[in-house]
């Protein structure tokens, strides 16, 4: 199957996946916290892994909140890669709870009864897998978070995950310069209640008590769906006569906010912030000269496969590894752009075999 039908296929699940994200939006929760000073602190504990060190072969499981979004097919392949890399890894099973929390459960409970030896996970619900990550841990099995989010929980022993806080304050200063500091804006954010979502948010206001004439008209959740963010934008067209910026981290949001104001015919004068290294957002960059991007790197997965392994060696780790995102001015975005794949494609190292088709 080529990666053009798959992510033709995802948009599908994308689309469902978004609306059953959206109807758990009350509930969803992450072990987060807005206090900065605390919640670095706690990403630089030092984790004793003495009790989870056990001789290979090992089975690694991936409990998957979702896999209707490219991010995360491309998060999963860096953890194949890693894993191919390691003789003593003889397999990796995956499970997909399609943004249903109680399912996502189970799945971590059949993983725990097939005797995995580590469990790398990305979550719908935080708070509700918490319990089934606890009796992993509890079974001697480590667990690692991985992706977009830092979770402080009994059930998550470590974290490899990209730092949300300063992912949004980097967008939102260079926001900021490109708005020119005054003007009316909206966020665009992630799921609400995530690490993600919390974190960009808490990072935007804290740009803008440096920015008394800039409004924040709204902050509205997308779910990291390109769809859902062009309808909610849509909404906001009408609402809002005059909307002079937009704030969106994430490129497939990023994509359905332009497209909306595109069709409405009020792209013009509007400032995007950066949004990530998304395929079809790097196009967009490249043909518009405006943006930019602050990358949120899909090799995650494979950092959370290195630090499983370092835990069930008995090797010290971080309680929150950062994956270090960087900044992609309009004018070197040609270098990040794949102009030849699909939108749902994110430029990576993996190497060819590995690459999702």
């Amino acid at each position: 199957m080529r990666f053009l039908s798959l992510s033709r296929a995802l948009l599908g699940a994308a689309l469902l996946g978004a609306g059953l994200a959206a109807s758990l939006a009350p509930v969803a929760a992450s072990a987060h916290t807005t206090d900065r000073a605390l919640q670095k602190k706690q990403m630089a504990e030092v984790v004793d892994t003495t009790k989870f060190k056990k001789p290979g072969p090992y089975t690694i499981g991936v409990a998957a909140g979702y896999m209707s979004n490219s991010w995360v097919v491309f998060c999963l392949q860096h953890i194949r890669y890693e894993a191919s890399l390691h003789k003593d890894v003889k397999d990796v099973i995956v499970t997909d709870a399609a943004f249903n929390p109680a399912k996502q459960v189970a799945d971590i409970e059949d993983l725990i009864a097939k005797n995995v030896n580590l469990i790398i996970y990305w979550p719908v619900d935080e708070k509700a897998i918490q319990p089934a990550l606890e009796k992993a841990v509890a079974k001697g099995i480590p667990t690692v978070n991985a992706g977009g989010g830092f979770s402080y929980s009994a059930g998550t022993v470590s974290n490899a995950f990209i730092d949300q806080w300063t992912l949004g304050e980097e967008g939102a200063r260079h926001f900021m310069k490109d708005l020119g500091g005054k003007g009316k804006i909206f966020a665009m954010l992630p799921i609400a209640g995530t690490t993600a979502a919390v974190d960009q948010l808490a990072a935007l206001k804290a740009v803008l008590k440096e920015y008394p004439n800039v409004e924040l008209l709204s902050a509205e959740y997308g779910d990291w769906n390109r769809g859902k963010a062009k309808q909610i934008s849509e909404n906001l067209l009408q609402r809002y006569p005059k909307i002079d910026g937009v704030f969106s981290p994430a490129g497939q949001m990023s994509m359905g906010v332009a497209e909306a104001f595109e069709e409405a015919g009020r792209m013009k004068g509007l400032t995007m912030s950066p949004g990530d290294e998304y395929n079809g957002w790097m196009k967009w960059v490249v043909k518009n000269q405006k943006g930019g991007a602050v990358t949120f790197p899909t090799r995650a997965g494979q950092e959370a496969t290195r630090l499983g392994l370092k835990i069930l060696n008995g090797e010290p780790v971080p309680r929150g590894l950062v994956i270090p995102s960087e900044y992609i001015a309009p004018k070197d975005a040609a270098k990040f752009a794949e102009l030849s794949k699909p939108d749902d494609w994110w430029t990576s190292k993996l190497p060819e075999q590995f690459k999702p088709k």
